[in-house]
């Protein structure tokens, strides 16, 4: 059993479990969460975005929790499984003290082709895009995923650029992980996994970016070309300092 502890970054007080260190509940102006409960998806908030054989789901999953359930079929087609704000509408900003947190299992680990990702966006979510493989998104910053489970931080805020940088941790497919990506100081962007610093040694600067609004994303993406893999999102939850 999980304690509640709390902990203050950037002026702000948040609530989190200390076992899972996954946040309870922050304290601040402005905060989004989504724990996907219900029958159907809410489209009023998430943008959601398919091409040929991926598909979107709600799903239980053996324990009762509920998760939104991204997939890429086998086929040699090109694909995409993936969520976004609002139909891509860039509503949070990293200039503002942004908070991301996601917690997200790879039922089937990306093999071949395939990419997974979760973080922002500073632009529109689009059919056969992707970040490992190629730059196709000019403004993001996420975590990635490969088939042997390595989780890597990919940035680009037009000018900085962080490609591929190693966390250290490699995820078994289904086990569930938090990860939070935090804009406290979009110069020095810090990244978590289970409440762990993976940050790379270099840092990762966000601060030139052309616009600092964003949206929070979650995707599994591929080229024409063999590959699979499923995402589950448990939650997606969104912070802000300031409004």
């Amino acid at each position: 059993m999980g304690q509640t502890k709390a902990k203050w970054r950037g002026g702000q007080l948040a609530f989190y479990d200390g076992s899972t260190f996954e946040t309870v509940l922050p304290i601040a102006p402005r905060y989004f969460f989504d724990d996907f409960i219900g029958a159907a998806y809410d489209d009023n908030v998430w943008l959601y975005n398919d091409a040929n054989e991926a598909t979107q789901a709600l799903s239980a999953d053996a324990s009762g929790v509920t998760d939104v359930v991204l997939a890429l079929a086998a086929n040699e087609t090109q694909q995409e499984a993936g969520i976004g704000w609002q139909g891509n509408e860039l509503g949070w900003d990293i200039s503002k003290g942004l908070i991301v947190e996601f917690r997200v299992n790879l039922a089937v680990l990306p093999t071949l082709v395939a990419e997974g990702h979760i973080g922002v966006l500073g632009e529109a979510l689009v059919d056969d895009q992707q970040i490992s493989s190629a730059d196709d998104y000019a403004e993001h910053c996420v975590f990635s995923f490969d088939g042997g489970g390595a989780v890597t931080i990919n940035a680009d805020d037009g000018t900085n650029e962080t490609t591929a940088a190693a966390t250290g941790i490699t995820v078994l497919a289904a086990a569930y992980h938090v990860y939070r990506i935090d804009f406290t100081d979009d110069s020095n962007v810090r990244f978590y996994i289970d409440g762990v610093d993976v940050t790379p040694a270099a840092g990762v600067d966000m601060s030139d970016i052309a616009s600092p609004l964003v949206q929070p994303v979650a995707f599994l993406t591929k080229h024409d070309g063999a590959g699979l893999g499923t995402m589950n999102v448990d939650y997606i939850k969104i912070w802000q300092a300031t409004r």
